[in-house]
C-alpha cells in the first residue's frame, strides 16, 4: 500500500511537486471516501477542505427555488473541489454530492494556510495550481449556464 507522500504525488493537481514539499502537505492531507448518493457538501457551510479525487464522481449542484437541484457539472477523478484556503473562514457556494463511491485525499485549509504563510513559495505553487483548477472549473460553468438558464 502506497505511502501518503506516494498517493500525494500520484494526483495529478500535486504532480511534478518535490518530495520536500510533499513532506510539508503530508500533516494537511488524509484519505477519505464516501459511499454512492452522499452529500459532502451544502451551499453555505463552513468549507474547512479541499478535496482531490482519487476516483468516483462527484456532482456539484445548485439548488433552484420551486425547481429543487440541478447538476451544474459533474468532476471526477484527477479533479479539485473546494474552496481555497485564502482568507478564512470560506463557504461552499455549491451543493456536492457523490455519484459513486468515491475516493479523494483531503486537504485541510486552515492547514494549507498555516503552510502558505510559513513558507510563502511554497503556497505560491500551490495557489497557481489552484488557479488553474478553478479556471477549467469557470470553463465548465459557462457551458453549463447556458443549458441551466435555457431549460
Amino acid at each position: 500500500m502506497p505511502s501518503l507522500e506516494e498517493t500525494l504525488a500520484r494526483h495529478p493537481f500535486l504532480a511534478g511537486l518535490g518530495p520536500d514539499h510533499l513532506q510539508l502537505l503530508v500533516p494537511c492531507a488524509s484519505l477519505v471516501s464516501w459511499p454512492a448518493d452522499q452529500t459532502l457538501f451544502t451551499a453555505g457551510e463552513e468549507a474547512g477542505q479541499l478535496y482531490l479525487l482519487r476516483s468516483g464522481r462527484v456532482a456539484i449542484m445548485i439548488h433552484r427555488p420551486r425547481r429543487g437541484p440541478r447538476t451544474v457539472y459533474t468532476l471526477g477523478e484527477g479533479d479539485v473541489v473546494g474552496m481555497g484556503w485564502q482568507d478564512l473562514p470560506q463557504q461552499w457556494f455549491f451543493d456536492g454530492r457523490t455519484l459513486e463511491v468515491t475516493r479523494a485525499i483531503a486537504l485541510d485549509a486552515a492547514c494549507l494556510a498555516r503552510l502558505s504563510e510559513s513558507h510563502p513559495d511554497r503556497g505560491y505553487e500551490l495557489l497557481q495550481r489552484f488557479v488553474r483548477a478553478l479556471l477549467g472549473k469557470i470553463k465548465l460553468l459557462k457551458l453549463q449556464l447556458v443549458d441551466f438558464y435555457g431549460s
